[in-house]
């Protein structure tokens, strides 16, 4: 039975922690309406995806720093439109622009088991500004 212990509540708090999103995770990042759409600062660390949960429809563009010690990727899906970065180095950044309408969008890292790892968060993009 103590085998059973040293086993089961490591591997449940794994899942546990290890499984949650980065949703509602602003950590300070902001949007500024750019006369066409929005600039949308978006950070990108240890396992987490910061950026705001909302901002309005248009032509989008996403500001992504990576400030972690690993690479990293940016992917937005949601409403027909599929865009990614490639890869970002560690300590990188790199821009993506993407032209969306209102309607719920999903965030990820596509580093392999970073999305499983908390690099996920679905985000609103509203009507006008």
């Amino acid at each position: 039975m103590k085998f059973a212990k040293f086993f089961i509540i490591p591997i449940a708090a794994v899942l546990f922690f290890g499984c949650s999103s980065s949703q509602n995770s602003t950590y300070g990042m902001t949007y500024k309406w750019n006369g066409t759409g929005a600039d949308v600062q978006v950070g990108e660390d240890s396992y987490k995806i910061h950026m705001p949960t909302s901002f309005p429809a248009g032509n989008d563009v996403f500001h992504i720093i990576n400030s972690s010690s690993m690479t990293h990727t940016f992917k937005i899906s949601g409403n027909g439109v599929e865009s990614s970065t490639p890869e970002i180095p560690a300590n990188g950044s790199t821009d993506l622009a993407v032209t969306l309408a209102p309607g719920t969008y999903h965030v990820i890292c596509t580093m392999l088991g970073h999305a499983d790892l908390g690099m996920r968060l679905d985000v609103t993009v509203t009507q006008g500004h």
